[in-house]
């Protein structure tokens, strides 16, 4: 496996290590309430969280295999892409509120169980996607974020592990307020 491959798996698994240890924070009685109005509960960060990782699985696949019927070849370069990441406080900072849209927000219907599941479904699909991935470049595929811009698909998937920690960080507070009640 590609270095640059590797290294990206490795980031969306450590992070996605964060976001399991912040629901199994929040007692499980409490990861289907929302903490306040207007605020996601567990459950439904965890949805939210299966539903971009879908749609960046399904991204990073269409990429890749347009890119392997135009001949793009592998990737020759072993530089960190995590280290090249300029974004990282516009991802992970809370304080600068983004508004998901509405194919990536939660629909409520999932319990913690059932989001859960669909998050490790996601993840699944995730990892299919980066070892088919492995011998493309990946730095010439762009695709505009909404709120980031233009990324390649290695930052894409930098992106998508800081994502996650933001979220880990959001149900932690969300359980410290359920636990106040």
């Amino acid at each position: 496996m590609h270095p640059r491959i590797q290294e990206l798996i490795d980031h969306i698994a450590s992070y996605r290590r964060d976001v399991y240890a912040a629901v199994a924070s929040v007692p499980e009685e409490l990861r289907e309430l929302r903490p306040a109005p207007g605020r996601w509960s567990v459950a439904e960060v965890l949805e939210h969280l299966s539903l971009i990782e879908r749609r960046v699985a399904a991204l990073l696949t269409a990429k890749v295999t347009a890119a392997r019927a135009s001949d793009v070849g592998a990737d020759e370069d072993t530089s960190s892409v995590v280290a090249s990441f300029l974004n990282i406080e516009r991802v992970t900072d809370r304080t600068n509120k983004i508004i998901s849209p509405e194919p990536v927000r939660p629909t409520g219907t999932l319990d913690a169980h059932a989001a859960a599941h669909a998050l490790a479904e996601s993840r699944a699909l995730m990892l299919t996607a980066l070892q088919n991935a492995d011998g493309v470049a990946l730095d010439g595929l762009v695709h505009t974020h909404a709120v980031l811009g233009p990324l390649n698909m290695y930052h894409w998937i930098v992106a998508l592990g800081l994502h996650d920690a933001r979220h880990a960080a959001q149900i932690r507070e969300a359980g410290e307020i359920l636990a106040r009640r």
